[in-house]
């Protein structure tokens, strides 16, 4: 079988099934979810992650083919050692070593991971599409949601798929101890004014996890509408539909917004993504960033 370790919110957790269920399409086999990491309830030390959050497991709003994996199903270098803050130093020291086959070696697209065998646990992000665009299809099948969307989301999607509906993501809350990089609204105008030139605008959406303060603070020159919590369903999955149903995207560094724009079937639309995705901009993101996507 393969199991994958799951980690960070809903973008995060996508990603990781997305190459484990590649992994096991390829090779018939069942796949599992492991989510120790996630029920470990033990705050990360400052040191290792400053802005520490706590996630939980996100996937069960999709229509995903895996089951969580059972302790005994996962390997001894695969589990937790020890318990408490320790297990998460000596976990991360591990990591960094990245000695055991299928643990991720860094933020890029690595092949051979695709060539790894029917028995693999998988431990990382696996940020591209590079490892599932084979299944894209599929992907986006297991992707749809479980559960009927509310009514106030059924009305948001005639309004966004009547009109030439732009999607703005903000992202007001920052995770990872300043491992990504922040962006202003001189981000934005600049990603409408490119988007602009050659689509039409007839309104934009903002979605945010501060849709409070977008409000209060946000005006741009086009009808806008922002898009309340009353559609944003159990997990967040409502916004996520929601951006999907739109035709063009201006998106901040975040794996949420990623999946919003990418599961999108709008016909030749244009994503626009920040050129340096983390604070360390010598960090290359050409694996992460689709290449029609627009950089700015």
């Amino acid at each position: 079988m393969i199991i994958v370790r799951l980690s960070g919110g809903m973008g995060n957790q996508m990603f990781q099934y997305a190459i484990g269920r590649a992994l096991s399409i390829r090779h018939n086999v069942p796949l599992k979810l492991d989510t120790t990491f996630l029920n470990h309830r033990i705050k990360m030390p400052h040191f290792l992650r400053p802005n520490f959050n706590f996630r939980n497991f996100d996937l069960d709003v999709f229509n995903i083919q895996a089951e969580i994996a059972q302790p005994s199903e996962i390997s001894f270098w695969n589990r937790p050692i020890l318990s408490g803050p320790v297990m998460l130093v000596i976990d991360a020291i591990l990591r960094k070593l990245a000695f055991i086959p299928g643990w991720e070696k860094g933020p890029f697209f690595d092949k051979s991971i695709l060539d790894l065998g029917p028995n693999t646990y998988l431990q990382g992000f696996w940020q591209s599409q590079k490892y599932f665009i084979d299944i894209a299809s599929q992907i986006r099948k297991d992707f749809t949601l479980k559960d009927p969307i509310s009514q106030a989301t059924k009305n948001m999607q005639l309004e966004i798929n009547n009109t030439e509906s732009l999607c703005v993501h903000l992202r007001r809350t920052h995770g990872g101890g300043g491992y990504h990089s922040k962006y202003d609204m001189d981000y934005y105008n600049k990603g409408i004014k490119y988007i602009s030139e050659k689509k039409k605008i007839e309104k934009i959406f903002v979605f945010s996890d501060d849709i409070v303060w977008c409000k209060e603070n946000i005006k741009f020159d086009y009808p806008t509408i922002f898009v309340d919590r009353d559609c944003e369903g159990k997990k967040g999955e409502g916004d996520l539909f929601l951006m999907s149903q739109c035709k063009n995207f201006v998106i901040p560094n975040s794996t949420f917004s990623w999946w919003g724009a990418w599961l999108s079937e709008s016909r030749d639309k244009i994503v626009v993504t920040p050129k340096d995705w983390y604070a360390n901009s010598k960090i290359n993101t050409d694996d992460l960033i689709p290449e029609s996507w627009v950089r700015i």
